[in-house]
């Protein structure tokens, strides 16, 4: 299964198309589709009562109007807050809400998992996962979106417990991750390198038939002709538009 192109390098939107509107916010994905993203990264938690919400930090602090951790307040209460600015308010979506466009315009998904296997978050991790395959399954997405965690036990969890149905995302050098107890090799469908000048990483990566992606530190023109060159097959980016735009002069795509 694939989800990319050989003759191009596709854009994921990261958090939406950020750097223009309010990150993780509906208005933001909808302009990075609008932009020509082939593809919207997000991040997942859990509310306090098991809802799915889309916010990168494990609290609200950085990107609302008020203060708390995402886990301590139920989908109603993450609903009164303000993720957009004084005079555009906007909520928190809820992954279903995401799912629901996306399905509309035929645009591909990248979720982060970031409830992790740690001490007391354990059940929640496994939880936060099974939701939101179930969601996924309920809009018939399986084949257009990967799992992407810092957290090697989600990975790992989400190929075992489903049987391999699911492109994982991981990142390389393997030791960025954590909770790593099987090879990285066995389940990637892609990962994105950090160190993105290292040719040697993109030829590993290659040889073992994983897709080598980078992430949103590569902005400029040359640094992206130079990563395809190399082998990158994707980009995540904050600024979507003129990334295409860039990519598009360099003959990425």
């Amino acid at each position: 299964m694939k989800i990319t192109f050989d003759d191009k390098m596709m854009v994921a939107a990261h958090r939406g198309d950020s750097y223009n509107y309010y990150e993780n916010t509906m208005e933001a994905f909808m302009a990075a589709i609008e932009s020509g993203a082939d593809m919207i990264e997000t991040d997942v938690h859990l509310t306090k009562d098991g809802v799915p919400v889309l916010i990168h930090d494990h609290t609200v602090d950085r990107t609302t109007d008020q203060k708390g951790l995402v886990s301590e307040m139920t989908y109603e209460e993450l609903c009164r807050l303000n993720a957009g600015g004084r005079e555009e308010h906007q909520t928190i979506p809820v992954l279903e809400e995401l799912l629901q466009l996306l399905s509309e315009k035929k645009i591909l998904l990248n979720l982060e998992v970031k409830e992790y296997y740690q001490e007391g978050n354990e059940e929640r991790c496994h939880d936060c996962i099974d939701k939101c395959v179930k969601l996924i399954e309920k809009y018939g997405y399986a084949d257009k979106m990967v799992f992407n965690s810092f957290d090697a036990h989600v990975l790992e969890y989400i190929d075992e417990k489903y049987k391999g149905k699911y492109m994982l995302h991981g990142f390389y050098p393997y030791s960025i991750m954590s909770n790593v107890e099987r090879n990285p090799d066995e389940y990637l469908y892609c990962a994105c390198i950090f160190e993105d000048r290292e040719k040697q990483h993109y030829d590993y990566l290659q040889s073992k038939g994983i897709e080598p992606w980078v992430g949103a530190g590569v902005t400029r023109e040359g640094h992206l002709k130079e990563c395809y060159e190399l082998g990158a097959k994707l980009v995540t980016t904050n600024f979507p538009g003129n990334c295409i735009y860039k990519l598009e002069k360099a003959g990425a795509r």
